[in-house]
């Protein structure tokens, strides 16, 4: 988080504890202070739109977050997102790559313990038990989408005489990989990943993951073409109530069940399961999901 300039990290320093203290107009002043000398410090300016949003400037945290993007515009803190939900932006598509990477690089270490324990997180035990319903053999290949640590990968290990999978975050899939689950790994996108697959597969799996994407219509078709002949695509959403996709405070997007029905028929896929569930807990509160089976 350093800005390379040591007067400006201390009136930062000083800001935060300003900010934890509740004096959120204090604590922008000085951010921008430390901007001053240090003006191309993304980190900086994205502390300060936050802390504008804190304090109740939104009209200026809006300018702040556009003057963080245009010091980081691969936005890797998210700030287009903050936009969209201070009603200046529409809600995009996905979410930045680069947001979604140094998110996860950085959750990594905990991600496990997070999941399991605080989290309540079982979507992987739910999709190994709906897939089974549908298809009750071993599956010859079997490629995981937004694999993080490996918790589907371990899910379905047994199922599978191949097993592949892919994340945006190459800390994430450095732990997967120490765990000895998958065949092959890779850092990278996922769609370029199913789009590069060399042979098709009987599974494909996203566990939690297209929580980060809200137009599903382009990773339906590549499943669909990187799929064997009834093949199938198993997943996991937020539900949302109405609409298509919804982006929410907690940066996730939701989908509904009417959404996910009219993007499975675009792409010629049969639903075979689209049930209500829950897969984790936030706040210590159920998070409405859906869970589908696509073949």
């Amino acid at each position: 988080m350093s800005s390379g300039n040591i007067t400006a990290d201390r009136r930062y320093d000083y800001a935060q504890s300003l900010r934890a203290e509740g004096d959120f107009s204090a604590a922008a002043e000085l951010i921008g202070q430390a901007l001053e000398l240090a003006p191309k410090w993304a980190e900086g300016r994205f502390a300060f739109a936050e802390t504008l949003v804190d304090a109740g400037r939104a009209a200026d945290a809006v300018a702040a977050y556009r003057a963080y993007l245009a010091v980081d515009p691969a936005d890797s803190m998210g700030a287009a997102a903050r936009l969209t939900l201070l009603g200046a932006a529409p809600t995009p598509a996905n979410l930045p790559p680069a947001y979604v990477t140094r998110l996860f690089d950085e959750y990594a270490p905990r991600f496990d313990t997070a999941l399991t324990e605080r989290l309540n997180y079982r979507g992987p035990a739910l999709l190994k038990e709906a897939v089974t319903r549908v298809w009750p053999r071993p599956f010859s290949r079997v490629f995981d989408l937004g694999c993080g640590t490996g918790l589907s990968g371990a899910a379905f290990r047994d199922a599978a005489a191949w097993l592949g999978g892919v994340d945006l975050s190459p800390v994430m899939v450095k732990k997967a990989d120490a765990k000895k689950i998958y065949d092959h790994l890779e850092a990278g996108d996922m769609g370029t990943a199913v789009a590069n697959l060399k042979e098709p597969c009987e599974l494909i799996l996203a566990a939690d993951v297209l929580v980060y994407v809200g137009d599903l219509s382009p990773l339906f078709a590549l499943v669909r073409d990187a799929l064997v002949p009834g093949g199938i695509f198993a997943f996991t959403v937020q539900r949302a109530e109405s609409g298509d996709y919804a982006l929410g405070r907690e940066q996730r997007y939701s989908h509904s069940r009417a959404y996910i029905e009219r993007q499975a028929d675009a792409a010629d896929f049969e639903v075979a399961i689209l049930e209500d569930v829950v897969t984790r807990q936030e706040a210590g509160k159920d998070v409405p999901g859906l869970l589908a089976v696509l073949v």
